[in-house]
């Protein structure tokens, strides 16, 4: 108060600081825009009152919770993967080498830190070339909203680089259909723009396999994209993800610079906007064709092609896979408690203090009887068995398998197998298949048939009638495969048709 005293005090330094009043989590993006709200109202005022910007800051995170962050800002780690035995590695395997999937999880669960994974130049051949990235924009009509094009944190104007002239003379791209123009893409990539392909497993095959692996190794959902430069100024500007990031240097080389944290672990639904870049990076250094960068959720970071390196272009891929936190847990929890009728009842909070205290109370003993000590492996069983493949299409000649003179020779695989959970119940006479997505209850009696299916990436038709053909007659076991195939629970395909 003594300082007060000293002088007159101004009404605007009086506001400290506000965050926003939240029951449940915010997009942070609401956090960004709220800031720039009050940006843009409080200059302007100022402005006209001819007096300081009375800007009050959005907190940006728990008291403290910076501090700690700045404190903790755990090193990059640099392991190499040159001299590793690839063979046999599938999935994340192959990008965490030398270390196995295990390991790496413990190390990040314990102090979650960037890791530099270096390898050979030819670790990742075959997975993206210029030729591939050619073909997907003019063979299969590579478009927005796919296809980014960015300059410097800038996104460029679809109409930028597509074909909008449709005068006499001028190659129709078709109707209602738009097409890259070659000529203004390069024109736009000479000036240092980048080029930004999503999604781009869901269309080429070499990348489709490695997320489809990891996928079934994890039980997860991964998105991969495509990014190629050519000169020295950034595609994005420096950012941090709400996922973690697998960065695959595939052609040529980049930069990366890696500023640390601010939030540990922030969420994109949070309760705590993450703002605040830090000043200086903690780490700078180049990635070349074989290396990967692991980026854990929240580090700051931004790329570019190195300054003497401008016009040679690069390549890397980004690899994100679903974070599963403890609010997953939570929501988990959720749906199990809605089976009972005290969770589905009306919080009172307008009624008297008695039934309040009645209600929560009821709500406690309901919540404590749920925290079991296995309640760990039972929410690992539930997400896994939640899990579904991605949908691929079998087509060929017969839309009806079963009808095809082939059919002993088709293929069967039963989705979701990976991590699939059989329970029986013999009491009933019956047994429950957990997987990809769905709870399907089945007679006791078909369980060896279910269960061969399950021990198997695929069998034949002829193969599984061979192993049941004592308990099962052939006809019941091509019907019984009819309604699995015609249920979604199995997938079908001949060799000759792929």
């Amino acid at each position: 108060m003594s300082a007060m005293a000293d002088r007159t005090p101004k009404a605007h330094e009086m506001f400290l600081g506000k965050k926003l009043a939240s029951a449940g989590p915010v997009d942070h993006h609401v956090h960004r825009r709220e800031e720039r709200h009050d940006e843009a109202v409080l200059g302007l005022l100022s402005k006209r009152a001819d007096v300081p910007n009375m800007r009050i800051r959005l907190e940006s995170a728990r008291d403290g919770d910076v501090e700690r962050a700045e404190a903790k800002r755990p090193g990059v780690g640099e392991l190499d993967a040159r001299g590793c035995d690839r063979d046999g590695l599938e999935g994340l395997a192959r990008l965490v080498a030398p270390l196995d999937v295990t390991d790496f999880y413990r190390e990040q669960y314990r102090e979650p830190r960037p890791l530099v994974l270096r390898g050979p130049d030819d670790r990742f051949a075959g997975l993206i070339t210029w030729d591939d990235l050619n073909d997907a924009i003019c063979n299969r009509n590579l478009r927005p909203p796919q296809l980014h094009v960015v300059m410097d944190g800038v996104e460029v104007a679809d109409d930028l680089f597509q074909i909008d002239n449709l005068g006499l003379g001028t190659r129709q791209p078709g109707p209602f259909v738009s097409r890259v123009d070659a000529r203004k893409l390069a024109n736009l990539l000479r000036s240092g723009a980048t080029f930004i392909a999503n999604a781009v497993h869901d269309y080429h095959e070499p990348i489709r396999r490695l997320s489809d692996e990891i996928e079934r190794s994890l039980a997860t959902y991964v998105n991969v994209n495509l990014y190629a430069s050519w000169r020295s100024t950034r595609g994005f500007a420096t950012h941090w993800d709400d996922h973690d990031v697998y960065v695959i240097q595939a052609v040529g080389e980049k930069r990366w610079h890696l500023f640390g944290e601010t939030r540990n672990l922030p969420t994109k639904l949070d309760n705590r906007p993450n703002l605040d870049r830090p000043d200086e990076p903690v780490w700078s250094g180049k990635l070349t064709a074989g290396d990967v960068l692991y980026v854990p959720r929240g580090w700051w970071h931004d790329a570019r092609v190195d300054e003497v390196d401008d016009g040679k272009g690069s390549i890397h891929l980004t690899l994100s896979t679903r974070p599963v936190t403890g609010t997953w847990v939570m929501r988990w929890l959720e749906n199990t408690l809605l089976d009972h009728e005290v969770f589905r009842k009306n919080t009172p909070l307008a009624a008297d203090e008695a039934s309040r205290r009645d209600y929560f109370q009821r709500l406690v003993a309901l919540i404590r009887g749920k925290l079991v000590d296995d309640l760990g492996d039972r929410f690992q069983s539930d997400i896994r068995a939640s899990w579904t493949e991605a949908s691929r299409t079998s087509l060929s000649t017969y839309i009806e398998p079963w009808k095809s003179p082939l059919w002993n020779g088709f293929r069967l695989s039963l989705k979701g197998r990976r991590h699939a959970a059989i329970e029986t119940c013999l009491a009933k006479g019956t047994f429950v298949l957990r997987a990809n997505g769905m709870e399907r209850r089945f007679d006791i009696r078909c369980l060896d048939l279910i269960s061969a299916l399950a021990r198997s990436d695929s069998m034949s038709v002829e193969e599984l009638k061979a192993i049941c053909r004592d308990g099962y007659p052939d006809e019941f076991i091509d019907a019984f495969l009819m309604q699995l195939i015609k249920d979604d629970a199995v997938s079908a395909f001949h060799p000759a048709t792929r």
